[in-house]
């Protein structure tokens, strides 16, 4: 431990360089990976709060909620096979300082109901809930909305974290709110868990049928078409960034032989050189890590709330187990070398 602290302080200009590029490589991998994240999330980020693992959706839909119209006659045979929520949904346009918007509006019901992060819950018909971007197009709480092919308005009541579909701000309204909107039809009826007899006899009735919620997702047609060249993008920075530390670390080991030579001709054990190659290692890959982790929680704090901008734990988990681990990867493939120096030849002896 001495020893490396030692060598890291008297070269520090040089390690300093390599945290440097270790900070670059680690911001860039959090930096694209969380775009493509808040993507991602505005593509499915209100389905995902729903919370749900199976629906029933109009056969004739492919699967997309934003095509699926179920009959009431059809959805009282499915509530009579098994109780489930029934998401009812209306496409509209709202007037904003910009122009128009659209705007998914959904029924809450007694099981999916957002967390509001500022303000309530609609409780009176004329309420609404909105999705929190739509703050930058100036709206606030107790502002009305006011819908752009009809003569109605909704109070503004609250807002809440991604209530995205398809990159469509998504609002709740009460049944009351629901039923005074044109258009409202019923797309769904969501389920936390349906046994094999149910699922069949869904199945069974026309025009209907039990998927998934990967499946609802998956169906989503912008999701598929951005999150697979995006996530190829991450893998292929994952096996850049891997390579170049592995490299990197190798050819730093490799320059060392006539220093370690030294160490090994004043009595310093392979066992001791190895354990300085790898705490110095260690050091510089968490300082390098650290600083992109804390460069990237900062921006997350000061990002526009139209950026699709989300970080994912697991993801900077991920990242700072494999900058750790190629990292030691590159020093482990010199360590064969090191052990094998003799300390003569090292130093250019005879």
């Amino acid at each position: 431990m001495k020893l490396a602290l030692k060598e890291l302080k008297y070269y520090k200009f040089k390690y300093l360089l390599v945290t440097l590029i270790l900070f670059l490589l680690a911001f860039l991998v959090l930096f694209i990976s969380a775009l493509a994240q808040g993507l991602a999330k505005e593509n499915v980020s209100g389905v995902e709060q729903w919370n749900k693992s199976e629906y029933v959706i109009a056969n004739d839909a492919d699967n997309n909620l934003g095509q699926s119209d179920i009959s009431g006659k059809n959805e009282a045979k499915v509530q009579d096979i098994a109780k489930g929520d029934t998401i009812r949904t209306a496409m509209q346009k709202i007037n904003t300082d910009d122009g128009k918007a659209d705007i998914m509006f959904t029924q809450l019901t007694n099981n999916i109901q957002p967390k509001p992060s500022e303000g309530e819950l609609p409780s009176n018909g004329n309420e609404v809930l909105l999705n929190e971007k739509l703050k930058a197009e100036g709206f606030e709480i107790g502002d009305k909305i006011k819908l752009s092919d009809e003569n109605q308005t909704f109070k503004i009541v609250g807002f809440a974290d991604n209530l995205m579909y398809s990159h469509t701000s998504m609002a709740y309204v009460n049944e009351a709110g629901m039923d005074d909107l044109k258009g409202n039809h019923i797309a769904l009826i969501a389920y936390d868990n349906l046994n094999s007899n149910q699922k069949n006899q869904i199945n069974d009735l026309e025009n209907v049928k039990v998927i998934t919620q990967s499946d609802l997702m998956d169906a989503i047609p912008s999701y598929n078409a951005e999150q697979q060249p995006l996530n190829l993008m991450i893998v292929f920075l994952f096996v850049i960034s891997a390579i170049v530390i592995t490299a990197f670390f190798y050819v730093m080991t490799i320059q060392k032989t006539s220093q370690f030579g030294i160490l090994k001709a004043i009595g310093t054990k392979n066992k001791q050189l190895i354990s300085s190659l790898m705490i110095q290692i260690l050091i510089i890959t968490l300082i390098g890590v650290a600083i992109a982790i804390a460069i990237i929680l900062g921006l997350n704090t000061v990002m526009p709330v139209t950026m699709p901008f989300y970080l994912n734990t697991n993801l900077m988990l991920l990242m700072v187990g494999v900058f750790i681990v190629v990292s030691l990867i590159g020093a482990v493939l010199s360590l064969i070398k090191v052990m094998k120096i003799e300390p003569l030849e090292a130093i250019g002896g005879e």
